[in-house]
């Protein structure tokens, strides 16, 4: 299982931590963590059961990138940092939101950095289920409850077959898109103003 704490999924992120991403070592250090991070995920060997417990604002491609989606009614997902912050959307968010949304909504919400709710992800099929925050938690822990008493290689093989194409996907588009983010981030330090 995939949560956050308290009432939020993810809505912060430490900036500082990631250094000066307008310099190639750090950037490439930042590739390095990102692709393993996502690409691990995606390439887990068990189903992933995603309890969003509310606003998904920081990288919410790890709850949309989930086999199972259980959201908060109070969940909004976007993406504040990318285009606050002047660089391209490449950390992975670019692809589980087509695979999650399709490619047009996709680029539309990322282009005008728009947000959706959890009801609007639910009628887009990127979330299986909406409940009242109290109830997220339960009901995840109630499907993963059920998903482990399977057999181990059951389960194993299905989320190596469910995750093939979304494995083959990040592990194309990951390199490139973040390859573009860092780019974007070093020509912050060359634009005036």
């Amino acid at each position: 299982m995939l949560t956050g704490t308290g009432d939020r999924f993810m809505t912060d992120i430490d900036g500082a931590s990631l250094g000066d991403i307008t310099k190639p070592a750090q950037w490439d250090r930042t590739i390095a963590e990102g692709r393993r991070v996502l690409q691990r995920l995606v390439d887990l060997e068990m189903p992933v059961i995603a309890a969003v417990n509310g606003p998904a604002s920081v990288h919410s491609e790890y709850a949309l990138l989930a086999d199972i989606v259980i959201a908060a009614d109070t969940t909004v997902f976007s993406d504040f940092p990318h285009l606050t912050f002047g660089i391209v959307p490449g950390d992975g968010i670019q692809i589980a939101w087509e695979e999650a949304l399709g490619v047009n909504r996709a680029r539309y919400l990322t282009l005008t950095q728009g947000s959706f709710t959890a009801e609007q992800a639910e009628r887009w099929g990127a979330v299986a289920e909406v409940l009242p925050l109290k109830e997220v938690l339960p009901r995840a822990r109630q499907l993963a409850e059920d998903l482990a008493a399977k057999p181990q290689l059951l389960t194993r093989y299905l989320a190596v077959t469910l995750r093939q194409r979304i494995s083959r996907r990040t592990a194309e588009g990951l390199q490139l898109g973040m390859a573009l983010e860092g780019l974007t981030a070093a020509d912050l330090a060359h634009q005036s103003g």
